[in-house]
């Protein structure tokens, strides 16, 4: 055999000794540094990494490099990066080699695409329709970019997600007033965005948003009590239901404050509501309430001096012949079964009950009273009005709360004039006759 034969078979059997010298060195490294289970391979000339845990499938992907001598140190930090992920967010290898193929997060601990990662937040919230575009615009938007300014300053710079959301409480929230409901939702949404870098961008543990109980302390105790917002009593919404039929200006309004003052309704509810048999039902407006997609019976209490005026209004409204109010009426157009527009709904009654001259000049005569308190005074009537009162459990049901929100938010209307009517009721002791006020 000649020589110039002879010398390819040597040259390849020295590259297939000095590749097993390599690679075996790799294995061994690998070994070293991840313990048992990790190895790899040669692929179509790209590395091949395996991992088989104890008393599971083995697991294998290729990675984006090439099979040489030269791959050792990007192997290892490539391990180290995946196993990472593996670990902090309980991934399979393939789902962890994704997310960080995918990553605006530069190798080995690099820099952050944060311009990247909101990008893409934006459309993970929007696209998934998990909230509206105009949403997003209004309230996340505004607050991611806040970060975005923080992350990417030119000095006291934040290195972790807990500085971040240290550093956007005292730039950004320090004036709204502690425990408010401003604080918590500015901070709910850093933390929304922080956990989404974490799990969906492949940027590092350390980026993980505080824990709750760190954030309630930024977020603060509220120091102020809220207003305490008083019921409409039943002389109340009597007077101002006939000031608006003698006005007989706005039957539309008029039957908006019955529906609520009668019914009880959620100013929301008046989007939902269904007659049905003669009986009025009110669609769920609270997401978070157990129970929440089925509708309600609801039953009006009467005022006294207005017999069957709930049954009346009830057969108004679903007569057609005098509707909602055209603004709120609007309101409930825009509703979608994504978007139902409760809120919409809810502000708008508020807004033309409060326009209205005669709540006006009862609500300066009753400090505290909102359009809400019509809600409220059918608590009061269920409990105060009548010679027996409704069980707690049975006017919550017809309210649509349970009796532990029932007692939380209608159990401090007590007072003396209250004290002694219940006990004048109970022992049928005559009580003095009481002058019809605003």
């Amino acid at each position: 055999m000649l020589r110039a034969e002879i010398d390819p078979l040597r040259k390849r059997a020295i590259n297939m000794a000095s590749a097993a010298t390599w690679s075996s060195t790799l294995r061994k490294q690998l070994k070293n540094e991840h313990g048992f289970g990790w190895t790899v391979e040669q692929q179509s000339e790209k590395v091949k990494l395996v991992y088989r845990r104890p008393g599971a499938r083995k697991q294998s992907i290729t990675l984006q490099i090439p099979w040489n001598r030269s791959c050792g140190t990007s192997v290892l930090n490539a391990v180290s990066e995946i196993r990472l992920r593996m670990e902090e967010q309980n991934l399979s290898l393939a789902e962890s080699h994704s997310l960080i193929a995918d990553s605006p997060v530069e190798r080995s601990n690099g820099p952050i695409d944060w311009e990247e990662v909101a990008r893409r937040y934006e459309d993970h919230r929007v696209g998934s329709g998990t909230v509206k575009l105009s949403n997003f615009n209004a309230n996340e938007r505004p607050r991611i970019t806040r970060c975005i300014e923080l992350l990417t300053a030119a000095r006291s710079v934040p290195t972790d997600g807990r500085s971040l959301m240290k550093n956007y409480a005292h730039t950004y929230i320090c004036d709204m007033p502690t425990g408010s409901d401003g604080r918590r939702r500015n901070l709910d949404d850093v933390a929304r965005f922080l956990d989404f870098a974490v799990r969906k961008c492949g940027a590092g543990s350390e980026w993980c948003p505080m824990e709750t109980t760190e954030k309630q302390e930024l977020v603060g105790s509220r120091i102020e009590q809220r207003e305490q917002t008083i019921p409409v009593k039943p002389e109340q919404l009597q007077w101002l239901l006939e000031a608006l039929d003698a006005e007989g200006k706005r039957p539309d309004l008029r039957l908006a404050i019955a529906l609520v003052g009668l019914f009880g309704l959620r100013p929301a509810e008046l989007g939902t509501l269904e007659v049905r048999d003669g009986r009025l039902y009110v669609g769920p407006v609270k997401r978070n309430r157990a129970g929440a997609k089925k509708s309600r019976l609801s039953l009006p209490l009467d005022l006294s001096g207005m017999p069957g005026e709930g049954e009346r209004v009830l057969q108004l409204f679903d007569s057609g012949l005098v509707k909602l109010p055209v603004a709120i009426r609007n309101q409930i157009a825009k509703a979608t079964p994504q978007e139902p527009n409760h809120k919409g709904v809810g502000d708008e009654f508020r807004q033309q009950v409060q326009r209205c001259p005669h709540w006006q000049t009862m609500a300066f005569a009753n400090p505290g009273l909102i359009p809400y308190s019509l809600r409220h005074g059918y608590a009061w009537r269920g409990h105060k009005a009548y010679e027996r009162s409704l069980p707690v459990r049975d006017l919550a049901a017809l309210m649509g709360h349970t009796p532990a929100t029932h007692h939380k938010h209608y159990g401090q209307w007590v007072d003396e004039e209250g004290l002694r009517d219940a006990v004048a009721r109970l022992t049928k002791t005559p009580t003095e006759p009481q002058s019809k006020t605003i």
